[in-house]
């Protein structure tokens, strides 16, 4: 984030913007790609469990799946081999019913 800033592109809220910091902070792009993917399939395999421990509503985990996690614009200035992302959000997103 702090690399962020200094690159002056302070409040971005897409993967775009953090893949495109990763550079700098000598993370080459096959393994900034690779850390996100992880991330996702992580935050897909274990929000049914995680939203049922915080005895989330089923309105709720609607909501927070949809808008909190995996938001659609999180996804959006993706380019190239990082546009795998996207898709992978999408698939995961339709998969994980809350």
């Amino acid at each position: 984030r702090e690399d962020m800033r200094r690159s002056g592109k302070k409040g971005m809220r897409r993967l775009a913007s953090f893949l495109a910091a990763a550079p700098p902070l000598l993370l080459l792009a096959p393994a900034s790609l690779a850390i996100v993917e992880g991330q996702l399939r992580c935050i897909a395999e274990n929000w049914p469990r995680v939203s049922e421990e915080a005895t989330l509503s089923g309105t709720d985990r609607n909501l927070f799946w949809g808008r909190q996690f995996l938001n659609p614009y999180a996804f959006t200035a993706l380019e190239g081999s990082a546009d795998v992302l996207r898709a992978l959000a999408d698939e995961l997103r339709n998969s994980v019913h809350a």
